[in-house]
């Protein structure tokens, strides 16, 4: 594995079973975050499920002056789509 995480509990459904469209968010959060990083870019990326695209993720960037071009440079090698998202402060 490229990768291991250690959960406290793995995410179920509601009769028991795990629920692999959370354990998909998670890794794809992470990957995305590590890109952006890996760019010098610092954000926030959370993962929501979408009828049409299904999961995409939300990139909120928290250094200042970064653009959407700069964001899809880093994450343009990714079939998962993304979207900008806005900063609260």
């Amino acid at each position: 594995p490229k990768h291991v995480e250690i959960l406290d509990e793995l995410p179920k459904t509601a009769v028991g079973k795990v629920f692999k469209p959370d354990l998909r968010k998670m890794a794809i959060s992470r990957v995305y975050g590590e890109t952006l990083r890996a760019q010098g870019i610092e954000a926030a990326v959370s993962v929501y499920e979408d009828k049409t695209r299904g999961l995409v993720a939300t990139v909120t960037p928290k250094t200042p002056g970064t653009t959407e071009a700069q964001i899809g440079a880093a994450l343009g090698a990714f079939a998962r789509p993304w979207a900008m998202g806005l900063d609260d402060s």
